[in-house]
């Protein structure tokens, strides 16, 4: 993303997106792996405070979304786009 200096994997930035958001529909897009990541810095917090019961739960909250943040950078980075 920062050396190619664009955001869309296989195609260049600017094409059809999804509405409001804008992320691509029809190939990778590496927004959606940063949004998703950003995000945990609220969701992760909320979770442990709302939620959980032990701090094993929110381990392995943790340890999920983190999973889930790397298996959208990895579709992204090959070209897939978030809804197939």
């Amino acid at each position: 993303m920062g050396m190619h200096l664009a955001h869309t994997v296989g195609a260049p930035d600017g094409g059809e997106g999804l509405p409001v958001i804008n992320w691509s529909k029809r190939y990778g897009d590496l927004r959606i792996a940063h949004f998703v990541g950003m995000h945990a810095l609220q969701i992760l917090p909320l979770f442990g405070f709302f939620i959980a019961k032990t701090r094993r739960s929110v381990q392995f909250f943790a340890a999920a979304y983190f999973l889930f943040t790397t298996l959208l950078f990895i579709q992204a980075a090959m070209g897939i786009p978030l809804l197939f």
